[in-house]
Protein backbone atom coordinates (compact mmCIF):
# COMPACT_ATOMS: atom_id res chain seq x y z
CA UNK A 1 0.00 0.00 0.00
CA UNK A 2 2.90 2.35 0.62
CA UNK A 3 4.09 1.84 -2.95
CA UNK A 4 0.71 3.01 -4.28
CA UNK A 5 0.73 6.06 -2.01
CA UNK A 6 4.28 6.90 -3.10
CA UNK A 7 3.25 6.60 -6.77
CA UNK A 8 0.24 8.85 -6.15
CA UNK A 9 2.39 11.38 -4.31
CA UNK A 10 4.95 11.42 -7.14
CA UNK A 11 2.15 11.86 -9.67
CA UNK A 12 0.76 14.82 -7.72
CA UNK A 13 4.23 16.39 -7.55
CA UNK A 14 4.67 15.97 -11.33
CA UNK A 15 1.22 17.47 -11.95
CA UNK A 16 2.03 20.48 -9.75
CA UNK A 17 5.36 21.01 -11.57
CA UNK A 18 3.66 20.69 -14.93
CA UNK A 19 0.96 23.21 -13.98
CA UNK A 20 3.60 25.63 -12.64
CA UNK A 21 5.63 25.26 -15.86
CA UNK A 22 2.63 26.03 -18.08
CA UNK A 23 1.57 28.98 -15.92
CA UNK A 24 5.06 30.48 -16.13
CA UNK A 25 5.16 29.82 -19.88
CA UNK A 26 1.81 31.56 -20.31
CA UNK A 27 2.96 34.57 -18.28
CA UNK A 28 6.16 34.78 -20.35
CA UNK A 29 4.21 34.67 -23.64
CA UNK A 30 1.82 37.34 -22.35
CA UNK A 31 4.71 39.63 -21.35
CA UNK A 32 6.47 39.07 -24.70
CA UNK A 33 3.26 39.87 -26.58
CA UNK A 34 2.73 43.02 -24.55
CA UNK A 35 6.34 44.04 -25.25
CA UNK A 36 5.75 43.72 -29.01
CA UNK A 37 2.41 45.56 -28.90
CA UNK A 38 3.99 48.49 -27.03
CA UNK A 39 6.90 49.01 -29.48
CA UNK A 40 5.23 52.01 -31.19
CA UNK A 41 4.67 53.63 -27.79
CA UNK A 42 8.25 53.00 -26.71
CA UNK A 43 9.49 54.52 -29.96
CA UNK A 44 7.67 57.76 -29.11
CA UNK A 45 9.38 58.03 -25.72
CA UNK A 46 12.61 60.01 -25.27
CA UNK A 47 12.88 61.10 -28.90
CA UNK A 48 16.32 62.56 -29.65
CA UNK A 49 17.61 64.38 -32.72
CA UNK A 50 20.73 62.92 -34.30
CA UNK A 51 22.74 64.97 -36.77
CA UNK A 52 23.92 62.72 -39.60
CA UNK A 53 25.65 63.24 -42.95
CA UNK A 54 23.74 61.55 -45.79
CA UNK A 55 25.73 59.29 -48.10
CA UNK A 56 22.77 57.88 -50.09
CA UNK A 57 19.02 57.30 -49.95
CA UNK A 58 17.01 54.64 -51.74
CA UNK A 59 13.38 53.48 -51.83
CA UNK A 60 12.69 50.39 -49.76
CA UNK A 61 9.73 48.07 -49.24
CA UNK A 62 9.23 46.75 -45.73
CA UNK A 63 7.50 43.38 -45.54
CA UNK A 64 6.14 41.32 -42.68
CA UNK A 65 8.04 38.37 -44.09
CA UNK A 66 5.24 35.86 -44.37
CA UNK A 67 2.96 35.13 -47.27
CA UNK A 68 -0.03 37.44 -47.31
CA UNK A 69 1.51 39.95 -44.90
CA UNK A 70 1.23 43.67 -45.58
CA UNK A 71 4.07 45.62 -47.15
CA UNK A 72 4.82 49.26 -46.47
CA UNK A 73 6.85 51.84 -48.35
CA UNK A 74 9.93 53.46 -46.89
CA UNK A 75 13.27 55.05 -47.65
CA UNK A 76 16.62 53.72 -46.42
CA UNK A 77 19.07 56.51 -45.72
CA UNK A 78 22.77 55.62 -45.47
CA UNK A 79 24.78 58.05 -43.36
CA UNK A 80 28.49 58.36 -42.73
CA UNK A 81 28.24 58.79 -38.96
CA UNK A 82 24.89 57.27 -37.89
CA UNK A 83 24.65 54.12 -40.01
CA UNK A 84 21.46 53.23 -41.87
CA UNK A 85 18.21 54.93 -40.87
CA UNK A 86 14.73 54.01 -42.08
CA UNK A 87 12.22 56.73 -42.94
CA UNK A 88 8.60 55.60 -43.37
CA UNK A 89 6.40 58.33 -41.85
CA UNK A 90 4.68 60.10 -44.73
CA UNK A 91 6.17 57.71 -47.32
CA UNK A 92 3.87 55.89 -49.73
CA UNK A 93 4.56 53.71 -52.76
CA UNK A 94 3.60 56.70 -54.92
CA UNK A 95 6.04 59.19 -53.36
CA UNK A 96 8.91 57.02 -52.07
CA UNK A 97 11.16 57.65 -55.11
CA UNK A 98 10.57 61.41 -54.82
CA UNK A 99 11.37 61.39 -51.10
CA UNK A 100 14.50 59.28 -51.62
CA UNK A 101 15.78 61.67 -54.29
CA UNK A 102 15.05 64.70 -52.09
CA UNK A 103 17.94 63.76 -49.77
CA UNK A 104 21.06 65.74 -50.70
CA UNK A 105 24.24 63.65 -50.57
CA UNK A 106 26.94 65.17 -48.36
CA UNK A 107 24.48 67.36 -46.44
CA UNK A 108 23.68 67.08 -42.76
CA UNK A 109 20.18 66.12 -41.66
CA UNK A 110 18.64 65.86 -38.22
CA UNK A 111 16.74 62.62 -37.67
CA UNK A 112 14.34 62.36 -34.73
CA UNK A 113 14.72 58.85 -33.35
CA UNK A 114 12.77 57.35 -30.44
CA UNK A 115 14.05 55.29 -27.53
CA UNK A 116 13.22 51.85 -28.95
CA UNK A 117 14.91 52.53 -32.31
CA UNK A 118 17.90 54.21 -30.72
CA UNK A 119 18.55 51.80 -27.84
CA UNK A 120 17.01 48.41 -28.65
CA UNK A 121 17.23 48.24 -32.45
CA UNK A 122 20.95 49.06 -32.52
CA UNK A 123 21.65 45.89 -30.52
CA UNK A 124 19.53 43.61 -32.70
CA UNK A 125 21.10 41.83 -35.63
CA UNK A 126 20.22 43.74 -38.82
CA UNK A 127 18.27 46.24 -36.71
CA UNK A 128 17.71 49.55 -38.47
CA UNK A 129 16.47 52.50 -36.41
CA UNK A 130 13.35 54.28 -37.68
CA UNK A 131 13.24 58.07 -37.86
CA UNK A 132 10.03 59.70 -36.68
CA UNK A 133 10.92 62.87 -38.60
CA UNK A 134 13.88 64.43 -40.42
CA UNK A 135 15.01 67.84 -41.65
CA UNK A 136 17.89 69.35 -43.58
CA UNK A 137 20.33 71.28 -41.39
CA UNK A 138 21.06 74.65 -42.94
Amino acid sequence: MSKNSNDASEQQTRNRRSKRFWKLTGVFILIAGLFVLLIPTWDSIAVESLRCEVVSASPNTNSGGSRGSASSAGVLVETSNCGTISVSNGVSFENQQEIASSFEVGKDYEFDIGWFSRVVMKDLRNGIPAARDYRLVR
